[in-house]
């Protein structure tokens, strides 16, 4: 069932069902509509898959009702929050720390990644852009960027970077990483250069360059459309990749996956 401006269909006074903790599934939140469905289906996939555990959507910014008013509204009963975030950064360590302090019967999960699974999504999302480009697929002689959020938390740069790493794995040619803020290289730079490349490139033998220009990809490691996937678009690649997440698509199982393996795993810590 798709939730509608953060309610759900149970009263936030029930007992969770069979004992098990409820699940607050805390996305960043977003204005975009598009971004607030995508998210909404993938929180319904994930009620759906746990029947009849308690699953309720919540937000640590710009969306109500917020995560500290979930928490406290849930003060009295276990409760599990899941980052639905690609990994670890400030709204984990501070936001979602805030939010359960004081509390011994909240936790925080995991972040949704690093995880290969997320690449996966990744390079289906990239193959879907050249498809519907009418595009001959990625060559070794293409560059490929993945573009991220980006943040301060060095822990969170380093675990984009695995993911990289899984994405060049899964597409089998080399993966850059850049952000969109916070961290650098910025994906307009990294597309820039990877510009200045091919036109040095093109400039030598056809023997040299297997006889073809190479492309600028960009993969899309966000979670749904919104303010970072608009910026990515303008950054002047010659393909874009979607978001993990469409409201026009069925949502990856991939992650109705990850995000009942994290709630598992944390209830068992």
């Amino acid at each position: 069932m798709t939730i509608s401006k953060g309610h759900t269909a149970q009263s936030d006074g029930e007992v969770p069902a069979a004992g098990r903790p409820v699940l607050l599934a805390c996305s960043h939140g977003t204005g975009n509509v598009s971004g607030q469905a995508a998210v909404a289906h993938l929180v319904a996939e994930v009620r759906a898959e746990l029947e009849p555990v308690r699953v309720i959507d919540t937000w640590v910014d710009v969306q109500e009702p917020s995560l500290t008013d979930r928490t406290r509204q849930l003060s009295g009963q276990p409760a599990v929050i899941v980052p639905l975030l690609l990994s670890a950064g400030y709204h984990v360590y501070v936001d979602m720390a805030r939010a359960i302090k004081g509390n011994p019967q909240h936790r925080v999960a995991a972040a949704l990644g690093p995880d290969p699974r997320l690449s996966v999504i990744m390079a289906r999302r990239l193959n879907e852009a050249l498809r519907g480009h009418g595009a001959e697929p990625i060559t070794e002689v293409d560059t490929v960027i993945m573009a991220a959020a980006g943040s301060s938390e060095p822990d969170a740069v380093r675990d984009c970077r695995v993911t990289a790493e899984h994405l060049a794995h899964e597409l089998g040619v080399p993966v850059q990483v850049a952000f969109l803020s916070a961290a650098k290289p910025t994906v307009h730079d990294a597309v820039a250069e990877a510009r200045r490349s091919a036109k040095d490139l093109a400039g030598r033998p056809a023997s040299a360059r297997g006889g073809k220009h190479g492309r600028v990809l960009v993969a899309t490691y966000l979670l749904a459309p919104g303010f970072f996937h608009n910026k990515t678009v303008t950054a002047g690649a010659d393909i874009t990749a979607a978001p993990l997440l469409l409201t026009d698509a069925p949502t990856p199982p991939e992650l109705t996956e990850l995000v009942v393996e994290h709630y598992e795993q944390a209830i068992q810590e």
